[in-house]
């Protein structure tokens, strides 16, 4: 069995979602990549030594409901690894 660390854990703001709102302007995946980018720069890691990524979206509504933690990982310009 291989080990396995959880090194930081990172949120976005929480809000009413309305389409005059302050992020408004940002897709769902691009706030989310963000969020991947902030969590790697704090816990020191590079995006390359990530192996999984979980993410959850509470209340999905249009796009969001899409594979949203692929699509932050692909926002965030980290390296896709092939599955073994």
């Amino acid at each position: 069995m291989r080990d396995v660390y959880i090194v930081e854990a990172v949120r976005t703001p929480v809000g009413r979602g309305r389409p005059d709102g302050r992020l408004a302007h940002l897709r769902p995946e691009t706030l989310a990549g963000r969020a991947l980018n902030a969590l790697v720069e704090r816990a020191g890691v590079e995006p390359g030594a990530v192996e999984d990524v979980v993410m959850g979206c509470v209340t999905q509504t249009g796009e969001q409901g899409a594979n949203i933690g692929r699509l932050a990982v692909l926002s965030a310009s980290w390296r896709s690894r092939s599955p073994p």
